[in-house]
């Protein structure tokens, strides 16, 4: 391959390349067990790889046999044989390519960094966010309608709900609306005391343990509040979101904030903020700055945070309306 600058960064690029090839194992139980064995999921952290393999099986990675026992020991270790065997290949067909094609290499000579989080508040929801995509929809100047889908890792065990809350942009807390179940979970309302926000436990089909992920989804819509919106945030409760990636324009990871304008009513500009004072996100950027964004001849306007999303803090596309 050709030579980088440090010795390091070539081997990362290397180890990138066979990430890659990991994820286009044809094979499901194949991939899981690469995944699994590799410590390509650094939620897995066992010592070795036949801990790594049973890790993955007991948490549920390759789902069960049609008894509904889980799969035996000699069954992981066979996928993981077949899956070396096809990783293997797969790779040296890469790599011959690449000594043809050397300028290609350079989708894998990328410096991968870790983000650093700080430290999260002692109420924190003891979940990280792999994947945060928030749609909201506008009726005139105002909320109608808000979906948000996640893909969250837990951080400690017995994690059986998340707390969401759909909020109006008014001084008066209380007036928000329940959340509603969409997709792997189960909408439970909380109790509040008068001037408080609304509250809603997502429960989860099953409480889940640590590093393991799930997927799921919920919607807010407005009854009578017509409160022009000025914003649409993202307050980060809990341990973090993960950095931002798109493939094909969609949204693969970290936090996503779309809106989707109503025809009649939309906005004189849109730009995002992150992790700034509340004066702050009202700011207008200078003429140029990367932080306008564009509208579509669809009324649609989107932002993917690139930079890690920080516990405690607020991300969101801020707007500016047209005078009456």
């Amino acid at each position: 391959m050709p030579r980088g600058p440090t010795t390091e960064q070539r081997a990362k690029a290397l180890w990138h390349l066979i990430k890659d090839e990991i994820g286009h194992v044809e094979f499901r139980d194949e991939r899981i067990a690469l995944t699994a064995a590799l410590h390509v999921d650094i939620t897995n952290r066992e010592p070795s790889i036949d801990k790594r393999l049973t890790f993955a099986r007991d948490r549920g990675d390759f789902g069960t046999r049609p008894t509904g026992q889980p799969h035996g020991y000699d069954t992981l270790r066979q996928w993981w044989g077949a899956g070396v065997r096809l990783l293997a290949h797969a790779v040296d067909e890469r790599l011959d390519y690449l000594r043809h094609h050397p300028a290609d290499w350079s989708q894998y000579v990328t410096e991968s960094r870790q983000p650093t989080y700080r430290q999260p508040s002692r109420g924190a929801q003891p979940v990280f966010a792999e994947l945060f995509v928030t749609t909201v929809f506008m009726k005139g100047r105002f909320v109608h309608r808000r979906i948000t889908e996640r893909l969250i890792t837990a951080q400690e065990d017995d994690v059986g709900y998340y707390t969401a809350r759909a909020l109006p942009e008014m001084e008066d807390a209380s007036i928000s609306v329940p959340v509603r179940a969409l997709w792997g979970c189960r909408a439970e309302l909380q109790p509040s005391r008068p001037g408080e926000p609304i509250l809603t436990r997502l429960y989860f089909p099953a409480p889940l343990r640590r590093g393991q992920q799930h997927y799921f989804s919920s919607e807010a819509v407005a009854g009578d509040v017509d409160t022009e919106r000025r914003a649409i945030n993202v307050e980060v409760d809990h341990f973090g979101i993960a950095p931002g990636r798109r493939a094909n324009a969609v949204p693969t990871s970290g936090l996503t904030i779309r809106i989707k304008f109503d025809s009649d009513e939309l906005p004189e500009s849109v730009r995002w903020y992150a992790d700034v004072t509340e004066r702050e996100r009202y700011e207008r950027p200078k003429p140029g700055d990367d932080r306008w964004i564009v509208v579509s001849s669809l009324g649609e306007a989107e932002h993917t945070f690139d930079e890690a999303c920080q516990p405690l803090a607020n991300y969101g596309l801020s707007i500016q309306w047209r005078n009456p």
